[in-house]
């Protein structure tokens, strides 16, 4: 079960070295002066692959544990819908054709290895990472399964109903007559009408060639087809080539939709990120309103986000000066080298962590969360800043894994991953996190919501150093 802690708003710093954010390398030491901690906020711990913890325990799964291990990959990214419900996938310390599960609002909804429901003698395959859930807890992922080859991949939509086919490969497309699903379906988006979005690749069809076989839907409407849809707002006229992978996006009422990929022209400035069929980003010019002198790097553009309510945010380094930075619906938001908030000492460095920003996201209201790393020591540098005006988390906050109200765990929030967060209307953060001891050691990884808007009396806070 879920278990309330507390973060802290001042702690000792830890002296030993520690790990750059989500990658694994470990990072060289720098000092730096004592950095703001951690908001005191109300933080819960939602689960984690620590051995013998009470956390571990996989939900509905008597005698089953979330894989033990360092990695950043036992708990995947997490998905939420604006009110509340979130999802991801996991792995499980069972055998490894049963291992990976499908978590939704604490509930296994599918499991790697077991029986298709949604089709007869056939059993789930590897699940996409993406998983996205709307308002009404009701959800939409990708597998395939070991069903014959040219049918076996599926996007499914999943309710409290059971689990239905929305795409499967070899089907009829009903935003494009004459033509059907192919190898590759992914990306899947859901809105809160229920409507479906997805990417597909190598669909087939009369008329449909290898250079105009992958397509970008909503519902019945077609938004994107390589080598045909040419996106407004570019510098040129070149069509799209491609959809990224998991960089799709959609507001909850559908009226906004954002996708990442690449156009069919020169390698200099092919990639690009393009909000209802308008390129806003484009490798190779500079973005615009931004006073930067120099354009977009090439493979500059390193992450998307699009709230429920059709804010959109990218983060990226530019050519030559490699400068950092997150840039979104109102224009540039912050850049290495700024304060990390309005008149805050510590600035964003990417001396420990190249592309120096590893997230945001946002919600309706406006509120957004960015996470960097910073100028501080190297052991606290990794941080979550709300609204450019207060540090939410930072790398070393102790965490009270058994929620007994005391820091006496020996346990310490480590990197946070990239893109690995989820923020609600409600002002709750979702968030994957690794997890270390006294001694930098990472011990493992864990599932963590902070509710933004609850502040803890000052009485309240407690924290034990051995």
């Amino acid at each position: 079960m879920p278990r309330s802690i507390f973060c802290l708003g001042l702690f000792v710093l830890l002296a030993l070295p520690s790990l750059a954010q989500d990658d694994g390398v470990t990072s060289s030491r720098r000092t730096g002066a004592a950095p703001e901690r951690g908001g005191p906020f109300d933080i819960t711990v939602h689960y984690t692959n620590i051995s013998g913890d009470p956390s571990a325990a996989v939900p509905g799964m008597p005698g089953v544990f979330f894989d033990p291990g360092t990695s950043t990959t036992h708990f995947d990214r997490v998905y939420g819908s604006a009110n509340g419900h979130w999802a991801l996938t996991a792995l499980t310390d069972q055998a490894t054709t049963l291992d990976e599960i499908l978590l939704v609002d604490d509930v296994v909804v599918a499991q790697e290895g077991t029986a298709a429901s949604w089709a007869a003698g056939e059993n789930v395959g590897l699940l996409d990472t993406q998983v996205r859930v709307n308002d009404s807890g009701d959800w939409v992922f990708a597998t395939n399964t070991d069903g014959p080859t040219g049918t076996d991949e599926y996007l499914l939509l999943g309710s409290g109903g059971g689990i239905s086919v929305v795409a499967q490969e070899g089907a009829a497309i009903p935003a494009l007559a004459g033509a059907f699903w192919g190898s590759t379906i992914e990306s899947g988006v859901i809105l809160n009408s229920g409507v479906v979005g997805l990417v597909s690749d190598s669909i087939t069809g009369a008329g449909v060639t290898t250079t105009d076989n992958e397509i970008l839907v909503q519902g019945s409407t077609l938004l994107g087809r390589e080598g045909i849809t040419v996106p407004g707002g570019q510098v040129g006229s070149e069509p799209w080539d491609n959809f990224d992978l998991s960089d799709i996006w959609m507001s909850a009422d559908g009226l906004h939709w954002l996708a990442q990929g690449d156009l069919t022209g020169a390698t200099a400035t092919d990639d690009v990120v393009v909000v209802d069929g308008a390129v806003v980003i484009q490798e190779g010019v500079i973005l615009a309103g931004s006073g930067f002198a120099n354009p977009v790097d090439g493979s500059g553009i390193v992450g998307v986000h699009m709230t429920a309510g059709g804010q959109w945010y990218a983060r990226g380094n530019n050519d030559t000066t490699e400068q950092d930075w997150i840039y979104g619906s109102g224009g540039l938001i912050t850049s290495g080298g700024s304060p990390i908030f309005g008149g805050a000492a510590e600035v964003w460095d990417d001396t420990d962590f190249s592309d120096l920003f590893f997230l945001h996201v946002g919600n309706s209201n406006g509120d957004f969360v960015i996470g960097g790393v910073t100028d501080a020591a190297s052991s606290a540098n990794g941080v979550l800043v709300l609204n450019d005006t207060t540090v939410v988390v930072r790398e070393s906050d102790p965490i009270d894994l058994d929620g007994n109200g005391m820091f006496d765990d020996d346990t310490f929030f480590d990197t946070f991953g990239n893109d690995d967060a989820h923020l609600t209307d409600a002002g709750i953060l979702y968030l994957v996190a690794t997890i270390k001891d006294g001694t930098d050691t990472r011990v493992g990884q864990g599932l963590f919501s902070i509710d933004l808007t609850s502040v803890v009396p000052v009485e309240l806070l407690s924290f034990e150093v051995d």
